[in-house]
């Protein structure tokens, strides 16, 4: 039997031994795992609780504060605004309070700054770790009329894609890997990339789009990277797609920062762009609200029939077939140059 190498598991995995271990029916719930789905969905009368969960493995670097976010992310992403947040702080043998405060003070500092009330969690010094874990939970509320899922995408509708690729991914080999990038990159540039984590939220993305109205699906692109993303939303909602490349944008400082690795950042761990599908007809609608919020986005492609394929449609013309990620571009890095 293969075993597995770092990074989310393979997708037949989880469908197999993960998702088919559903516990007790519960006749509240309205939606549970899928692939393509990060957050539960439950009943409450007129609203729905919305409930998630994602740890922060792949750096030592910002982990509370990037628990907070990828986790209010995923709550965002059914529309709903995120409110309380619980988390295990999983520490290594030797650990202080100095590193449980910095940690801390990372969590409040970006819960504080979206909304959201710390409300509880578990600590603990665990045998056999390296460094320390953060795993996060989100939990918010949002009406039934608005609540959004990933699997509502229809062929036809206009894939739109928020901000730039490869946020994360730049601003954790940027903090990670500094001494290394400064042979290749210039001080100004690695400061910028390092910067990156300020735009890692897409809670305000999600909700100025939904508030705009024709979105039909909505899913933020995190391990795996963009073309991960998109690949999961079509597995969602059973369809096809056709993105371009030409349409999607890269920060210079995240082409220096995957040129330096030699890795490519459609395929680099994403958060803090946001993937949303429209209606065909409200799309320019939702463009120019989310612009005149401050917030870059464009039309990078279209659903299509399953039938169709997933493509990407390359810079110079030829087309590439998208099937789900092995894994992140950001492990390949850490394997190559932790050790180090």
């Amino acid at each position: 039997m293969v075993s597995f190498r770092t990074g989310k598991i393979p997708t037949e995995v989880l469908v197999r031994n993960v998702f088919r271990y559903k516990g007790a029916t519960d006749r509240s719930l309205i939606l549970g795992s899928s692939v393509g789905e990060d957050a539960a969905l439950v009943s409450l009368g007129k609203e729905v609780l919305v409930l998630t969960t994602d740890p922060v493995t792949g750096t030592a670097s910002d982990i509370g504060w990037l628990a907070v976010h990828v986790n209010a992310n995923d709550v965002a992403c059914r529309g709903a605004m995120p409110r309380w947040f619980l988390c295990d702080l999983l520490l290594p043998e030797g650990s202080t309070a100095v590193l449980v405060d910095r940690i801390m003070k990372q969590i409040d500092g970006a819960a504080r700054g979206i909304g959201v009330a710390v409300v509880g969690g578990h600590t603990e010094v665990t045998p056999g770790l390296k460094r320390p874990i953060v795993i996060g939970y989100m939990v918010g509320v949002v009406s039934r009329k608005r609540c959004v899922t990933s699997h509502g995408a229809r062929t036809g509708d206009q894939i739109i894609m928020t901000k730039s690729v490869g946020i994360e991914g730049t601003a954790v080999l940027a903090t990670d890997f500094a001494e290394r990038l400064r042979r290749k990159i210039d001080v100004r540039t690695l400061r910028r990339a390092k910067n990156f984590r300020s735009l890692i939220s897409v809670v305000e993305d999600a909700l100025v789009a939904v508030d705009a109205g024709g979105v039909r699906a909505m899913h933020d692109p995190t391990e795996g990277g963009l073309l991960e993303g998109v690949w999961e939303l079509a597995e969602a909602s059973k369809v096809g797609f056709v993105i371009y490349e030409s349409r999607i944008a890269i920060r210079p400082e995240t082409r220096q920062v995957c040129d330096a690795f030699q890795v490519d950042p459609l395929r680099l761990m994403s958060s803090g762009c946001l993937l949303i599908v429209a209606e065909k007809r409200r799309s320019n609608g939702i463009l120019r609200t989310l612009r005149k919020h401050g917030i870059p986005a464009n039309v990078i492609g279209a659903v299509t029939s399953r039938n169709e394929g997933r493509k990407l449609v390359e810079v110079d013309g030829s087309v590439k077939r998208i099937r789900p990620s092995v894994r992140d571009e950001l492990y390949k890095v850490i394997e190559l140059y932790r050790a180090e």
